[in-house]
């Protein structure tokens, strides 16, 4: 197999890796669901989910003791799997010494393999906001404050837009 072949096939497995978790999420979801109820279903998901996120928070870090916005969104978008193919991360927006930098995603294959498993788009949406406690528990951990400006599971929307601000000390 030669390099472009090999690289293309680990991009195919790396999505369907992805995919895969969505649709463990949904089917989690559903069976705490059948038994605890919707709030409780969704707390319990959003608490394990957080805790992962709190644990890749740790590379995050320094970068953000340093205060150096710059580089949590070079990590960020550098970090992303397959060289970015999945996520289609960005720099949305960043002003030096604002205390707070803008985080794109343009592409999302937890929202795609939703859609293709027939989830409504009320349905995408709760899946999302279960799935990102991951980013909030990443900059949580990593020292910063995360607010969601944008999602892309929202109807109309075509990305996910991350604000980090830099917590008062």
């Amino acid at each position: 197999m030669d390099e472009i072949a090999a690289l293309e096939q680990s991009r195919a497995e790396t999505r369907s890796a992805f995919e895969n978790r969505a649709l463990m999420y949904a089917y989690i979801y559903d069976e705490l669901e059948a038994e605890l109820g919707a709030e409780r279903a969704t707390a319990i998901m959003k608490r394990a989910v957080f805790r992962r996120g709190l644990e890749i928070g740790e590379k995050y870090r320094s970068a953000a003791d340093a205060g150096d916005l710059a580089e949590v969104g070079r990590m960020f978008v550098e970090g992303s799997p397959v060289g970015g193919a999945l996520f289609e991360p960005g720099i949305e927006s960043f002003e030096q010494g604002s205390g707070s930098i803008v985080l794109r995603m343009t592409g999302c294959p937890l929202k795609d393999a939703w859609r293709a498993a027939g989830y409504s788009a009320e349905q995408i949406d709760h899946l999302c906001d279960i799935a990102a406690a991951v980013d909030h528990g990443t900059f949580e951990g990593a020292g910063l404050d995360l607010r969601f400006l944008d999602r892309q599971a929202c109807v109309g929307s075509d990305a996910c837009l991350l604000e980090l601000r830099l917590r008062e000390r």
